[in-house]
């Protein structure tokens, strides 16, 4: 995936300050760059972070489709081909729209503070039919759509070398609640399913990360490792309420980037995220699962002017659990 980053993820695996993956080493040996630091800045300058005193700005729009399909079996097996009970199918086709603001500023020339504000919008489809009842159309057709604000970010970020490569970049952002909780939302009886559709995760969390730039003209080769921890919080489950916690998310990342010329670049990237099983009470629940979330990567950037440039970058997952697809624009830009 094409820098820049809002994260240290492999869904977002790039600096926040860098607005591509490559640019020739020798386009901005003699003058400073007036946009968004590039990977070919990087060679030529190593402090890969905004400048101290600068602020630089990142305006984001990001799509994902997710659907699934699933066959529910409720009932009991009399014989190896009999079953007793209910056999119901269900289609569900999950849209979300985010559009994101992001603020860099420069506290030194090797450390960054970082604030985001994603709005979301979300679209979820899903459609049931009993089979075993014979029924000839979807007894149950639930269409939800609405959105508002969704979890405010917040990360500083430092370049630990200067002088030598590879480039070493360590992370700390933390994760509020202001988005919408799934857990403040009522739940129809009829359908089991929300009335309205949650924009948020609920929790806070606070995630560390460690990421590698290598420059190697004429690519860029990328890693990061990053660890989400979800604080406990006490919500209303049912009639009751119940502690619960989150399962924390381990992602690891890696790409390569290649430059087409000085101002067009493009990178490929693999994802991998663990998301361990959420406790309620201390205590897995009895449908918890461990999820395994892969997917690859291409992002294409090209920097239009001095101080601004256009970023691309469309995700295809590889495993069930997985978005099916996502595609971000992004257009850093600076004054």
């Amino acid at each position: 995936m094409s820098l820049p980053l809002t994260k240290f993820s492999l869904t977002t695996l790039t600096l926040p300050c860098l607005s591509a993956l490559l640019l020739s080493n020798t386009t901005f040996a003699q003058e400073e760059a007036a946009r968004p630091l590039t990977v070919g800045d990087v060679i030529a300058r190593p402090g890969v972070l905004t400048p101290k005193g600068k602020l630089t700005f990142d305006a984001s729009l990001s799509y994902t489709q997710n659907s699934s399909n699933k066959v529910s079996v409720v009932g009991y097996t009399v014989l190896p081909t009999l079953i007793v009970g209910r056999i119901e199918v269900s289609d569900s086709d999950r849209t979300t729209i985010t559009a994101g603001l992001s603020a860099r500023y420069g506290l030194t020339n090797t450390t960054e503070l970082e604030l985001r504000l994603p709005f979301v919008y979300r679209n979820d489809q899903i459609s049931t039919r009993p089979i075993q009842d014979g029924a000839q159309d979807n007894t149950v057709n639930i269409t939800l759509d609405g959105g508002g604000l969704g979890d405010v970010e917040l990360a500083l970020r430092h370049q630990f070398n200067v002088d030598s490569t590879p480039y070493w970049i360590g992370g700390l952002s933390v994760k509020s609640d202001s988005g919408k909780s799934p857990y403040d939302i009522e739940i129809d009886d009829t359908t089991n399913t929300y009335k309205e559709v949650p924009t948020g995760s609920g929790f806070w969390s606070i995630e560390p990360s460690l990421s590698m730039i290598y420059p190697t003209d004429p690519a860029v080769l990328f890693t990061s490792l990053s660890y989400i921890y979800n604080f406990e919080d006490d919500v209303n489950v049912g009639d009751s309420s119940s502690a619960v916690k989150l399962g924390d998310t381990l992602s690891l990342g890696a790409g390569i980037g290649f430059s087409v010329n000085p101002d067009l670049s493009f990178s490929l990237g693999l994802s991998h995220k663990t998301i361990l099983k959420s406790t309620l009470d201390g205590e897995e629940a009895d449908d918890a699962k461990l999820l395994q979330l892969d997917s690859i990567n291409f992002g294409v950037n090209y920097a239009f002017s001095k101080t601004s440039s256009l970023n691309v970058n469309a995700q295809a997952g590889l495993t069930e659990d997985t978005p099916d697809f996502q595609l971000t624009v992004r257009v850093p830009f600076s004054f």
